[in-house]
């Protein structure tokens, strides 16, 4: 066993009370409080990223399959719906579902009120099951085809800005530069995603009504959504926060590379894929630029917790081993008295910082994910749906991210840590025993 090392075992907590004593429990606390706060950051943004974007996926899916006019509105043009690609995309490993949908807008009109609308036609292609999470009243669209024309599903928020309930009927005017079509419509269901830019615009319906509304055949469609396997859409933390500082620590050429998110090379690659001039692929991220935009911010505000959780942390430990040199001058004296060098009397306070550090990070760890985990089983933390699209604060621990904060805090302060080290050097051993 180093003689550092061991000398640190006996004095680092001797029980003593002392002034140092006092300042080593501030510096535990100040590395406990500042890990356990990193950790929660950390899961937060990572889980509220997550979350609002697989609300947006599992309603919109991945990418839309438009015609290029239709990249960024809705209007009256439509595709084929039996196109080869749409088979091929059946059979790729890489998309999980493909559906047709045909969108249209309208006025919709009740007893008391009325207010602009967009009708999204499905079929039987739909995906129930992952629309049924959002489904608070009533049942999805059914029934034979007469049926089915007449059923419509509102969101809680069109529900409660037309006054109207389960089995209400509404009426929905769609103009044309000819004239005006009205169709009556009773509400089967209500739904609610929690994310204010759906809920207030859209309602579901069958695509039957709307082909009829558009004179379209059953063939013709508005486009298609696509569903994929794939989870890491999007660019790494690490590159993340490399690029919230620009391109002044990497080149431009991976700067811009960095900006593209997996998610925008898929699209691409399949509006290749499908072998069509007339259509593109574009991914719902570009479909929403602003509520995807909004959520990388929050990547912002977790690089900047970080910075200054680490800032305090490594600020107390230093001020703890300035404190800590000073208390124990006379025992530095002495040591270098009967031989010990100059690196061997860092290494010792090294030993004794990094002790400090490993004890506040492991407790810092216990309290952080502890709390994390009392949140995602009991949902403490509430948060307003309306600002937030989420009723709860969410959790998603990434254990690579803890790791990754570990490391990093350890590495980072026991750095900083050389500096008051450095002060033990220039004491003397003749000057140490007449400071006693």
């Amino acid at each position: 066993m180093d003689f550092e090392f061991f000398i640190v075992k006996k004095i680092a907590f001797s029980g003593k009370k002392s002034f140092s004593a006092f300042i080593i429990r501030i510096a535990m606390v100040a590395v406990v409080l500042s890990v356990s706060t990193m950790i929660v950051a950390v899961s937060f943004v990572n889980g509220f990223q997550t979350e609002i974007r697989n609300k947006v996926f599992s309603f919109w899916g991945h990418i839309h399959i438009l015609p290029y006019s239709l990249s960024r509105t809705y209007n009256e043009e439509g595709t084929y719906r039996y196109q080869p690609f749409v088979e091929n995309l059946r059979t790729d490993p890489a998309v999980a579902h493909i559906q047709p949908m045909v969108v249209k807008g309208g006025l919709i009109k009740t007893k008391d009120a009325f207010d602009k609308i967009v009708l999204r036609g499905i079929n039987d292609e739909f995906n129930w099951k992952v629309f049924n999470t959002y489904l608070v009243k009533g049942q999805p669209i059914g029934g034979d085809s007469a049926t089915r024309s007449k059923q419509i599903i509102i969101s809680t928020t069109t529900a409660k800005r037309l006054k109207i309930d389960l089995n209400d009927k509404a009426v929905i005017y769609f103009p044309s530069n000819n004239n005006t079509t009205a169709r009556a419509f009773r509400v089967s269901g209500i739904y609610e995603t929690g994310i204010e830019e759906f809920d207030k615009d859209f309602a579901i319906t069958d695509m039957g009504i709307l082909q009829d509304i558009n004179h379209w055949g059953k063939d013709t469609v508005t486009g298609f959504e696509v569903f994929l396997t794939e989870k890491n859409l999007f660019k790494s933390r690490a590159k993340a926060y490399a690029l919230l500082f620009g391109n002044s620590f990497i080149s431009e050429e991976t700067y811009n590379q960095w900006l593209i998110d997996p998610i925008d090379n898929i699209s691409k690659q399949m509006s290749y894929d499908i072998d069509n001039l007339t259509l593109e692929a574009i991914s719902i991220k570009d479909l929403n630029p602003g509520l995807f935009d909004w959520l990388n911010l929050q990547t912002m505000n977790e690089l900047i917790i970080l910075i200054l959780m680490i800032l305090v942390a490594g600020i107390n430990m230093i001020t703890t081993l300035l404190i800590l040199v000073m208390e124990r001058t006379t025992m530095i004296g002495i040591l270098k008295a009967i031989g010990a060098n100059d690196f061997s009397i860092r290494k010792l306070f090294l030993f004794y910082g990094l002790t400090i550090l490993i004890i506040g990070v492991l407790l810092g760890d216990f309290i952080g994910i502890g709390l994390c985990l009392l949140q995602q089983q009991f949902h403490l933390i509430q948060l307003p749906q309306e600002s937030y699209y989420l009723k709860y604060a969410p959790i998603v621990l990434d254990w690579k991210a803890i790791f990754a904060i570990n490391t990093g805090t350890i590495l980072l302060i026991l750095s900083a840590l050389l500096l008051p080290t450095h002060l033990a050097k220039r004491i003397t051993p003749i000057k140490a025993i007449r400071f006693n």
